[in-house]
């Protein structure tokens, strides 16, 4: 029986090749989308859940009110981790992380500068199962003498990875041997490191403190097994009070596994972040696939007048309708099958340039279970597709169908006209929202800064820069290649502190929980940056040797502290005193979306790890560029020259939020394009059923024009009923969207009005090329058997 099925369905399907074709090939392309997010989706919900003893495995955070919300943080004090495996027996092994260091590695006349290293504690490499392609962790390593360097840093040092017992000179001074090399990290790993020191090593240079109050590092935690989390978050909550009374920030663990997909707290919660943009590419996956599924019963239909007597001639010589409903779910079973293997070879295809567009390394790795339910989804979506052409199909009567007098659902309200109104409304929720995130995201990304990124350009203080500064500094500023120069804190866009329990005139016990960012500067630190000075001046201890304890506070600061007269105040910090001296403009300096953070400036008793410095921009940047190398090489001459351009920096913040627009704009663009397919077949369907009533008309003088206008007008319509359908869910979609965001552009009245030009425009072409060839045929051939 499944034979003869099959024989007829092949039949069928080299009968008519080219609905065949637009069938299949519609398939195909929502398949081949739906693999492609499936594949993505496992990856990022891959992130650090493959190890070992993953369900063991926790990240422990702060919660703590501060600035009037409640707020979590995953920096820890350095001395947690130690603390906690000493104190409690369910902590089986434990391990901070931190990956903010640059070294020169130097390997005889080999010099690479490596941003990408870590100290970790000797239970990291237990407690996360990376593979090791030779050597480990050993004595050497646990006494800061070793290292464990990946097998790309290995064979970039030594142009092989047999590196084992070889030395490697860290900076100008110290030298370790490699205790071990590992295979490089996976891209789904949040410990993305070239290379692994000890914190015995990071303790020789000084990095290693015990203040509680010094949250700096990533605490991770093995538990025992059977530990129950909520029990033990109760017992460790006011850990951090219980070694020092005037703390009031409480610990908590959370599963590691999920520390990537929940990145973002709400209410000192980690209940969203990354999540989202799962839920929403599971969802776009989901609608692609049934999309293609709803031009499938499209296109089928399209043929009912062509196998109308088909059916009728079975029915008479005794097929049941049993049979006949079985006979086409073969037919939508085998053309799934064919569309399968043509969309495995679309994402074979297209897999690495997809790769390169989400910036991750994408690989098949379903396996067997895999396949398994790809094959199952393979064989729904032929059923589903299948589902209603072969229940209306089958359920012709054959006296009508072979009279020709059978309903061939013309009605406004058909099921036809219905999903092509589904497939519609879903296209047009995609644009809106695509258009919604590009514009959102270059509204933000033209969002003033506070200061100008143009010909701005920092680099690390290392080596012998610190000590050097000042003769560096004047270098810079007399060789012309350079406006002004200003040491500081952090880079332009980077916080790397900041902190609560500042005092000021007037301050009351309620503001010592209020947050401040801080920042630091030597000198010229708003030339440089071009920032607004409202109030006061720049600090300058090279002009006012009194700057040292000097400080500038940002509008929001100010505004915070309440201070009518801020120039000349006392603000207390650190155990200092700090004299304002200035007040400027609010500035970005973390996440462009989010409201701006008080900011106070810190003078030179600060700390210090960028020079910036403005480009002149009367020479050409390669010519001041190559001045300012041949200054670091003197001064620092044991160090590569590094910089970074600020707006360089800057862009990469909006790197996640592209990446999102740009597959929504995608597979946006692949459901306009099937959706086109679904209108294709609906006016085939329509011009077939109408032909000799499309005769007629020519015949008492219809023009094509007219023709054309009887054919599209029903189309339009129904673009127009989607549009009014999807306009408030995309409106919900949209408000949830930029309700995330403090700073957002807002729904604008303009993206509706230019997805329903452009709507109606793919619609209109899609079908006006089918309708002009109906209107263009010879009514004499459609009347001559009448």
């Amino acid at each position: 029986m499944l034979k003869n099925y099959l024989k007829t369905a092949w039949r069928s399907l080299k009968k008519n090749k080219l609905f065949s074709g637009l069938n299949i090939f519609g398939l195909a392309i929502g398949m081949a989308g739906a693999i492609l997010i499936a594949i993505l989706l496992q990856h990022m919900m891959s992130y650090d859940r493959f190890y070992k003893d993953e369900d063991q495995l926790f990240v422990i955070s702060n919660r703590d009110h501060y600035s009037g919300e409640l707020k979590a943080w995953k920096w820890t004090p350095k001395v947690l981790g130690s603390t906690l495996k000493g104190e409690l027996p369910e902590v089986e092994a434990w391990t901070r992380f931190d990956d903010n260091n640059s070294f020169l590695f130097t390997v005889g006349n080999q010099r690479i500068q490596n941003n990408q290293g870590s100290y970790v504690d000797p239970d990291f490499f237990k407690m996360f199962s990376f593979p090791m392609e030779s050597g480990g962790p050993n004595k050497d390593w646990d006494a800061g003498k070793g290292i464990i360097v990946s097998a790309g840093l290995a064979k970039a040092l030594f142009g092989t990875k047999d590196a084992v017992g070889k030395s490697i000179k860290l900076d100008t001074s110290s030298y370790v041997k490699v205790s071990g090399v590992m295979e490089d990290m996976p891209t789904n790993t949040g410990f993305k490191s070239d290379y692994f020191l000890s914190w015995e090593y990071a303790r020789q240079l000084g990095r290693v403190d015990s203040s509680w109050g010094n949250n700096s590092v990533h605490t991770y935690i093995k538990l025992s097994k059977g530990v129950n989390l909520t029990a033990f978050n109760d017992k460790i909550r006011n850990f951090p009070h219980e070694h020092r009374e005037n703390i009031t920030t409480q610990i908590f663990a959370e599963p590691l596994s999920r520390d990537y997909l929940y990145n973002k707290d709400e209410n000192g919660q980690y209940v969203t972040g990354r999540i989202v943009v799962v839920r929403c590419l599971a969802v776009i996956g989901i609608l692609l696939l049934l999309i293609a599924c709803i031009n499938f019963m499209n296109l089928s239909t399209a043929q009912s007048e062509r196998r109308a007597r088909e059916v009728g001639v079975k029915k008479v010589i005794g097929a049941t309708r049993t049979r006949l409903v079985l006979q086409f779910l073969v037919e939508s079973v085998l053309l799934s099958l064919f569309a399968f293997v043509i969309a495995i070879g679309i994402v074979l295809l297209l897999l690495p340039a997809f790769s390169n567009l989400v910036e991750a390394k994408l690989t098949w790795q379903f396996g067997w279970a895999g396949w398994l339910i790809a094959v199952a989804v393979m064989v729904i979506t032929g059923l589903i597709a299948g589902s209603y052409p072969a229940f209306y199909l089958s359920s012709f009567m054959p006296v009508k169908v072979l009279k020709g007098t059978f309903n061939r659902g013309r009605g406004r309200f058909n099921p036809r006209s219905v999903l092509v109104v589904l497939q519609f409304t879903v296209a047009i929720i995609l644009i809106l929202t695509t258009i919604m995130i590009t514009a959102d995201t270059r509204y933000v990304q033209n969002r003033d800064t506070g200061y100008d990124q143009d010909g701005l350009v920092f680099t690390s203080i290392r080596g012998h820069l610190d000590k050097n500064y000042v003769p560096l500094r004047n270098a810079l500023l007399k060789s012309g290649a350079v406006t002004s120069v200003s040491r500081n804190m952090s880079p332009i866009t980077q916080r790397f502190s900041d902190g609560w329990g500042m005092t000021w005139p007037g301050s009351t016990e309620d503001d010592q929980k209020t947050d401040f960012v801080r920042f630091g500067t030597d000198a010229d630190m708003v030339k440089t940056m071009r920032m607004r000075l409202i109030k006061g001046r720049d600090i300058d201890v090279y002009k006012y040797p009194a700057d040292s304890t000097a400080m500038i506070l940002t509008e929001s600061a100010v505004k915070t502290m309440r201070l009518k007269q801020p120039i000349g105040a006392l603000v207390g910090d650190n155990g200092r005193q700090w004299t304002v001296v200035g007040v400027i403009s609010d500035f970005i300096i973390e996440q462009p979306f989010d409201k701006i953070e008080p900011m106070v400036i810190e003078g030179p008793l600060s700390f210090y790890s960028t020079i910036h410095y403005r480009l002149n921009p009367a020479h050409p940047v390669e010519e001041n560029l190559s001045a300012i190398k041949k200054i670091f090489d003197q001064f620092n001459p044991d160090y590569t020259f590094d910089y970074h351009f600020a707006d360089d920096t800057y862009a990469d913040k909006f790197k996640e939020y592209q990446k999102f627009g740009q597959l929504s704009l995608l597979f946006a663009g692949l459901t306009i394009f099937i959706s086109c397919l679904g209108l294709f077949g609906l006016i085939t369907y329509m011009a077939e059923t109408r032909t000799k009533e499309i005769g007629v008309r020519k015949v008492l003088g219809a023009s094509v024009t007219g023709i054309i206008g009887l054919l599209s007008k029903g189309f339009v319509r129904l673009i127009i009923i989607s549009f009014v359908i999807a306009v408030p869910i995309a409106y919900y979609i949209m408000n949830r969207w930029l309700s995330g965001s403090v700073y957002s552009i807002g729904i604008q009245w303009w993206w509706f009005v230019i997805t329903i030009i452009v709507a109606i425009m793919i619609a209109f072409l899609t079908v006006s090329f089918q309708a002009l060839k109906a209107a263009k045929a010879n009514p004499v051939q459609s009347l001559k058997t009448e």
